[in-house]
């Protein structure tokens, strides 16, 4: 959207869908406001927090009973405590996979100490190699160097040892201690180092059997906690909840909740009635915009910028309500209104100031004085704002606000009666920085908003109008014919809009930059070719028609590089629409007519011009082209000229979609007829001076000085 939308001003019935979204939007606004009017501050409660140290002693102030729930959660914590983790039953699979994995690599370790071509070292790489062998290097040589007798004796024993270990259940955290407990298993009968074999093996295959199970275990914890009952808890009155110096508990704390002594029980009516109030302010705005800006509800976003705009401002409002109430006469809620006045137009900025106005009043424990200090300082900024191109304008505003606010607070001093020169002199000054700083807060939010919620402003139209931008630059420099094309097609465009009531710079900004994808190949565009000189008269049409209109796509490419808005780039496609390219269409058709020619492959990709603004610069560029090309003398030639542009493109459909009237129309031929005669005019041809007199050197001097 562009700030200050001139399709804002026009009526039109809002549909279903429209209204259903805008009452979504305005719940959500009621929603927040009655959040922020419920929880008004009223008498301070004392600050406590659990682990900290009081710095008072509290006493009950009546005889309380209540259910405490941190005394039941810690009896059931407790009796959960109590169950301990449950583990399943010892898989015996488990442990005939390990015995059956121990005999195979016993089986495999035999049939390597009886290999005769292999050394030592390579029998112990072998059986090292082995994934689940983790005895020690000096444990496997051993093994594999003991004789047939005793390595059987070794191995039998050790798969003894590991059935007997196996049997029993192994959880992996008692995995260590198993393996403490393997050499008490082995027969007394082998020696010492035998015994180690045994052991160091055995160790290798024991695994845990058995696993903890979560689900069983959280099931009895459960049906434990479910068993212990709710616990009531009575405080006397006069009872210590927490002295002075102790530490607070979360006991205490919900003590004094409980009281009503650290968060004071509101009542229903401290809640209903704020949200009425603030239900009636959403439905006041509601109605207003309705009746002067029904066109607004189809702009989703600046509804969610109203909204934005209006919370934060009624947050900070409620934050700034201090006593004595001078931060709230510092309080910039006019900057929100001057924010809406620039990005959305200045009837909106006025219901918004309005609701804020109210909405500060009743913050400021429904001070009228303040209500109508805000409703004067924000009703200026609606009313002196609007579409701005200059940002001293915003400053100006600020400096008006600030003295019709020192207004307010002389009037209300005087009819106050009060002498009192110090509070005379605190709420001037902070009146007069109001307006300074609301200013100043316009002017810093002013592009970050317009960024976030999609909206052009006309400052960013006027900063992207300069010929030093460099796009335009570009265009000067790599394609001049165009920019001059460009520059005649936005004064016949801002005159049409003006004419219209459309928005004459917005449509003035595109048309500079409505063809900057000519820059690509300019030589390939009539304006930019010298005189006689056509390169489209060595292409095929098809092939001429594809280089045209890929200037479109060209265009957005160049668009989206330079961070042009979306506003501006969305006329570079609909400023030609769908329409033909008739001149290279018309030499195919001529070379081809025997054949068919498909029209599809001389058309621009469209869409079609979507607004007023795209409308008027489609029958701009294509008024100016052909005159520019067909160069009419007289003032009938330009009307017919202009009349048989405007025919094609409506018979062809093109402004189908866009606002346009038929009396629209008319005056749009109207001020291009104005702008054309102007610049096409016939001029007097001025007669050629007489050749110069040569001098006669010959005459006397006196004659060549009067010469």
């Amino acid at each position: 959207m562009i700030a200050g939308d001139f399709s804002l001003e026009r009526r039109g019935a809002i549909s279903r869908w429209q209204f259903a979204r805008a009452l979504l939007i305005s719940a959500l606004l009621a929603s927040a406001l009655a959040v922020v009017f419920a929880f008004q501050s009223g008498q301070e409660a004392p600050t406590l927090v659990a682990g900290q140290v009081s710095s008072k002693t509290i006493l009950a102030p009546d005889r309380k009973s209540y259910d405490s729930d941190v005394q039941t959660n810690e009896a059931r914590e407790k009796a959960q405590a109590t169950i301990a983790d449950v583990y399943d039953p010892p898989n015996a699979e488990i442990a005939r996979e390990q015995l059956r994995l121990a005999s195979r690599v016993f089986d495999h370790m035999d049939s390597v100490r009886h290999d005769p071509y292999s050394n030592p070292e390579q029998k112990l790489e072998w059986v090292r190699s082995i994934p689940t062998v983790t005895v020690p290097a000096a444990s496997i040589t051993r093994t594999l160097t003991l004789d047939e007798n005793n390595y059987h004796r070794v191995v039998t024993e050790t798969l003894y040892v590991l059935e007997v270990t196996m049997r029993g259940e192994i959880r992996p955290n008692t995995l260590a201690a198993e393996y403490l407990r393997i050499p008490t298993r082995v027969n007394l009968a082998f020696s010492a180092e035998q015994a180690d074999l045994v052991t160091q093996w055995a160790r290798a295959f024991v695994v845990p059997n058995t696993f903890f199970n979560a689900q069983r275990t959280n099931e009895l914890r459960s049906q434990a906690g479910a068993r212990v009952t709710t616990i009531y808890r009575t405080i006397e009155k006069g009872e210590a909840i927490v002295r002075e110096g102790e530490v607070i508990t979360p006991l205490a704390i919900e003590a004094l909740e409980e009281l009503g002594i650290l968060r004071p029980r509101a009542v229903t009516e401290d809640y209903a009635g704020p949200a009425l109030l603030a239900v009636l302010l959403v439905l006041l705005l509601l109605a207003y915009l309705v009746r002067l800006r029904p066109a607004l509800f189809a702009r989703t976003r600046v509804l969610l910028l109203l909204v934005f705009l209006i919370v934060l401002f009624a947050i900070g409002a409620k934050l700034a309500v201090t006593d004595p109430m001078v931060l709230l006469y510092l309080y910039p809620v006019s900057a929100s209104v001057m924010l809406l006045a620039v990005l959305v137009d200045s009837i909106v900025a006025l219901g918004a100031a309005l609701v804020l106005s109210l909405t500060v009043g009743f913050l400021a424990h429904n001070s009228l004085e303040i209500t109508i200090y805000a409703l004067v300082g924000s009703a200026i900024a609606a009313l002196n704002l609007g579409r701005i191109e200059r940002l001293p304008a915003i400053l100006w505003t600020g400096v008006y606000i600030a003295l019709a606010n020192a207004a307010v607070v002389v009037i209300f001093r005087v009819l106050a009666h009060d002498a009192a020169p110090v509070m005379w002199a605190q709420q001037i000054l902070a009146a007069i920085a109001n307006g300074a700083v609301a200013g100043l807060i316009a002017i810093g939010s002013l592009f970050v908003l317009g960024k976030l919620f999609g909206i052009t402003t006309s400052l960013e139209l006027v900063d992207l109008a300069r010929p030093t931008h460099p796009l335009l630059q570009k265009l000067l420099r790599d394609a001049p014919g165009t920019y001059h094309h460009s520059l005649v097609v936005s004064q016949l465009a801002e005159h049409a809009a003006q004419e219209v009531g459309a928005d004459p710079l917005l449509v003035r900004v595109a048309a500079y930059y409505h063809d900057v994808g000519k820059t690509r190949e300019p030589q390939m565009f009539i304006e930019n070719q010298l005189e006689g000189v056509n390169i489209h008269d060595t292409l095929e049409p098809e092939q001429s028609a594809t280089i045209v209109i890929d200037h479109v796509n060209r265009g957005l490419a160049l668009a989206k590089q330079h961070r042009l808005p979306r506003r501006i780039s969305d006329f570079i496609p609909q400023h030609h629409g769908t329409t033909l390219a008739a001149y290279f269409h018309r030499k195919a058709v001529q070379a081809n007519a025997a054949t068919p020619t498909d029209e599809k492959l001389y058309r621009y990709p469209g869409p079609k011009p979507q607004s007023r603004e795209a409308g008027i610069l489609m029958l701009a560029d294509g008024v100016e082209a052909t005159t520019r090309a067909e160069h009419p003398a007289t003032p009938e030639g330009i009307r017919k000229v202009i009349d048989r542009i405007v025919g094609e493109r409506l018979r062809d459909g093109q402004l189908d979609e866009c606002d346009l009237t038929l009396r629209d129309i008319q005056r749009i031929k109207d001020a291009f007829f104005d702008v054309l005669q102007g610049l096409y005019h016939a001029r007097v041809k001025y007669p050629e001076p007489p050749p110069p007199r040569l001098m006669d050197y010959n005459e006397p001097p006196e004659k060549m000085n009067a010469g």
